[in-house]
């Protein structure tokens, strides 16, 4: 009774496990691969620092996540100065070069004037031209394009001609230097007070006096020029216009502000200036040195096939164990039922709380694990078929074949998780995937296994423990046995 009731521990863990998942409705999370969606490579300039890079990479990071748009995104350094990340689930573009972030220097810079004709800047100036009253002559300052009237290499140290369309419309704004920079943000955060976003900042300690003496200056002016404009990758994405309740003699204080968004509909622009605002800028310039766009329909498509092989895969290890072992290979395929169920379930569990990816190299490393898994069972039972020969009994057989067939598993299986940690530790992307689901899947077998057939044969045994109904035995084994 206390074999049987071990013996139905661990199906009845699978299937319990298993049935939890279905129920919840939890799925494997998919990977870009098979999901589909955005792929990015940024290339940083030769002999960048190692620690610049990890560093925006985890302000990317950081970023994706906060922008809430991107489901489970992966993103690893690969090679010296490249970063890749995918972002499964986007099938826009645009939104995930803004989920990826922008990666100029995040600047607050005083608005000196601005303008929102057509085709007029403030950096130009047009004549009247007496020899072609139909075309005016259009002098530009130095350093800004005469078509667009903008800077065309922006210095946040000196006045610069900035663009602005994130109202809908183009604004050319004429800034002044910059006063501060995303460095004097401690936290930004977008919340819905009294029918309206607002953004609210906080500065840190030493930069609250520089704000207050900037808001100073701003609050004393007119117009424009009472604006503060938030200046990110040669783009104002926001020029909020300093209070008429500002004292111009203080300015405003205790390192904390407030900029108004409007009504309802501006919640999505609300968080995202929140988000720009509260991890700023990355350290270093990227250059988008490719952008890989993975259609929905190939990623269900790279699924169905991996799935179908690896079911093709089972279906013919399943039939080689039944007419090679008979009753040993109906134990193995309930063992890898079993297994396999398990598995599964821990595969979704860690998505579900843990946000692991299962890729198309994941599930490959699934079928492999297969074979794994089939090739201890194989192992066992060559070795009691060898103990069954020299006329053990069937329970001391097991018992024996079990324990001497465990250095054989323990030996190969150490290799497939030394292999994996390697991988793990030295691949990025889906590779890393792959590691994962092998090293999961051989620690599995090493437990799993061990303990399913050494309950299994014995009880099994006691049925019928006639070698014919185990193993293809010809009349000289089966006479001494």
């Amino acid at each position: 009774m206390k074999r049987i009731i071990k013996l139905l521990f661990l199906p009845l863990l699978s299937a319990g496990l298993l049935t939890y998942v279905f129920m919840n409705s939890i799925q494997p999370k998919l990977g870009l691969d098979l999901q589909g969606g955005i792929s990015v490579i940024l290339t940083a300039e030769e002999d960048t620092e190692p620690e610049l890079i990890e560093q925006a990479v985890e302000i990317m990071r950081t970023r994706i996540a906060a922008f809430g748009e991107v489901q489970e995104p992966e993103i690893s350094i690969s090679g010296e100065n490249s970063v890749l990340v995918q972002l499964p689930g986007l099938t826009d573009q645009e939104k995930a070069l803004e989920a990826v972030g922008t990666t100029g220097l995040l600047t607050f810079r005083p608005v000196i004037s601005s303008s929102m004709q057509t085709g007029y800047s403030p950096a130009l100036t047009i004549t009247e031209n007496p020899d072609d009253p139909e075309n005016p002559t259009i002098t530009a300052i130095p350093g800004v394009d005469e078509l667009t009237g903008l800077s065309i290499n922006d210095d946040p140290s000196t006045t610069s001609y900035l663009l602005s369309i994130r109202d809908g419309f183009p604004v050319i704004y004429e800034l002044g230097p910059a006063e501060l920079t995303g460095n004097d943000i401690d936290d930004a955060l977008a919340v819905y007070p009294q029918n309206e976003w607002v953004v609210q900042l906080n500065f840190k300690d030493e930069s609250a006096d520089k704000f207050a003496e900037l808001t100073k200056v701003l609050a004393s002016n007119i117009g424009d020029q009472r604006k503060l404009a938030i200046v990110l990758d040669e783009e104002v994405i926001s020029a909020p216009q300093v209070a008429f309740d500002v004292n111009p003699d203080i300015g405003i204080t205790g390192g904390t502000a407030s900029i108004s968004m409007g009504n309802v509909d501006q919640g999505e622009s609300a968080n995202n200036l929140a988000v720009i605002l509260r991890y700023g800028a990355l350290p270093v310039s990227f250059e988008r040195s490719s952008i890989q766009k993975v259609s929905a329909t190939l990623g269900e498509n790279t699924l169905n096939l991996g799935l179908q092989a690896g079911l093709v895969g089972l279906i013919i290890v399943s039939i080689f164990l039944l007419l090679y072992y008979r009753l040993s290979g109906l134990i193995a395929i309930v063992g890898l039922a079993s297994f396999g169920a398990l598995f599964y379930s821990v595969i979704s569990l860690l998505g579900e709380w843990q946000g692991y990816t299962l890729t198309l190299a994941g599930i490959a490393g699934v079928i492999v694990s297969i074979g794994l898994t089939a090739d201890s069972y194989i192992v066992i039972f060559e070795k009691l078929k060898d103990e069954l020969k020299i006329g053990r009994s069937f329970n001391f057989a097991t018992e024996k074949a079990v324990k001497e067939a465990w250095n054989t598993i323990l030996v190969a299986d150490f290799v497939s998780i030394i292999a994996a940690v390697i991988l793990y530790l030295l691949a990025v992307g889906p590779i890393r995937g792959f590691a994962l689901t092998l090293g999961l899947a051989t620690v599995f077998d090493l437990f799993y296994t061990r303990m399913f057939i050494s309950t299994a044969v014995p009880v099994v045994g006691n049925i019928t423990d006639n070698p014919r109904f185990y193993f293809p035995l010809n009349r000289k084994d089966i006479e001494n046995v």
